[in-house]
C-alpha cells in the first residue's frame, strides 16, 4: 500500500512541476491551502515487532544459545487497524505551501513471536551432547511488541496544482510501547517472571501524502508515516533459579502507518 501511495505521489507532482509557474498569482478561494484546519483519519500500523540478542552471560545460558534455544534475532510483520484526530496550520505562497502538524492516534497493535524448541540435546541425534542432563526438554520463549497512543509533531512541505497537493513531512514521534520476553520450561514447571519494560518512548516520523480538496473548506487524505521510537533493551534474569545468569534483547520499535482522513479549514 505505501509504494502506491509513494507512486501515485509521483503521478500526481509530475504534471505540477511540469506546469508550475512560480510567478502564479495568489491561489483562489478553492485552491488556497492558507490557515487551521482540523480532521480525523484511520488506517493500519503495521511492524515487524524486531528484537536482537545483544549480551548473554552464564555457563548455562552459554549452552542455550550454542543450541539455538534463544535466537541471534527476530522479525515478523503483523498489521492492526489504528484510528485518530489531526491539527495544523500552513502558509501558502504561489504554489508552494509550508506548515506544522499534531496529531494524535491510538492503536492497540501487539507483535508476538514464538519459538520452541525440544529436545535440543537428544543423544540419538547428537550423540556427544553439550549437556546431557537437559535432554529431551522443551524450552518456550515469547517476544512481544505493544504500541498503544503515538503523538507526532511535524513540518510539512508541499506543492499544489489544481485541487490537489502533493507534500513531505518530517518531525517527532512520542509513544506508549511495550517490550516483552519470557521463558518457559514446562517439563519442569518453570515460567519465567515478566521481563519487560513498559513506558512512553521519544523518536521521529517521516512520511509523504496526498491531499484533495472537496470544497473550499473540505478535503481528503492519504497519508504514509514512518515512526521509529527508541530501542529498548529487556534483561532476563531470575537470581532464586537461575542465579548468574542473564541475557539481553534489544527491541526496535519501528511502525508504519497508513492512514486516510477528512480535513476541515477554518
Amino acid at each position: 500500500m505505501y509504494r502506491l501511495l509513494f507512486l501515485c505521489g509521483l503521478a500526481f507532482a509530475a504534471p505540477a512541476a511540469a506546469g508550475d509557474n512560480l510567478t502564479q498569482s495568489a491561489p483562489d478561494s478553492v485552491t488556497d491551502w492558507s490557515g487551521f484546519r482540523a480532521g480525523v483519519f484511520g488506517g493500519t500500523i503495521n511492524s515487524f515487532g524486531q528484537a536482537k540478542r545483544t549480551d548473554y552471560v552464564g555457563a548455562l545460558l552459554s549452552l542455550d544459545v550454542q543450541n539455538g534455544l534463544f535466537p541471534d534475532s527476530i522479525a515478523g510483520i503483523d498489521t492492526s487497524l489504528t484510528g485518530g484526530v489531526a491539527v495544523g496550520y500552513d502558509v501558502q505562497k504561489g504554489r508552494w505551501i509550508v506548515g506544522a502538524e499534531a496529531d494524535v492516534s491510538y492503536a492497540n497493535h501487539d507483535v508476538l513471536h514464538q519459538y520452541s524448541r525440544r529436545d535440543p540435546y537428544n543423544t540419538t541425534t547428537n550423540p556427544h551432547p553439550i549437556n546431557p542432563a537437559f535432554a529431551g526438554l522443551q524450552t518456550d520463549t515469547t517476544y512481544q511488541t505493544s504500541f498503544g497512543t503515538i503523538a507526532t509533531a511535524r513540518l510539512r512541505g508541499g506543492i499544489s496544482f489544481d485541487r490537489n497537493m502533493v507534500y513531505a513531512t518530517a518531525g517527532l514521534a512520542y509513544g506508549k510501547v511495550t517490550n516483552r520476553f519470557s521463558l518457559a520450561l514446562p517439563g519442569l514447571g518453570y515460567a519465567s517472571p515478566d521481563w519487560s519494560d513498559d513506558g512512553w518512548k521519544l523518536g521521529y516520523a517521516v512520511g509523504v501524502g496526498y491531499e484533495h480538496k472537496l470544497t473550499r473548506r473540505v478535503s481528503l487524505r492519504m497519508e504514509a508515516l514512518a515512526i521509529d521510537l527508541a530501542d529498548t533493551t529487556v534483561r532476563a534474569s531470575d537470581p532464586a533459579v537461575f542465579p548468574g545468569q542473564t541475557i539481553d534483547y534489544t527491541f526496535a520499535n519501528r511502525a508504519i502507518m497508513g492512514r486516510f482522513g477528512i480535513m476541515v479549514a477554518f
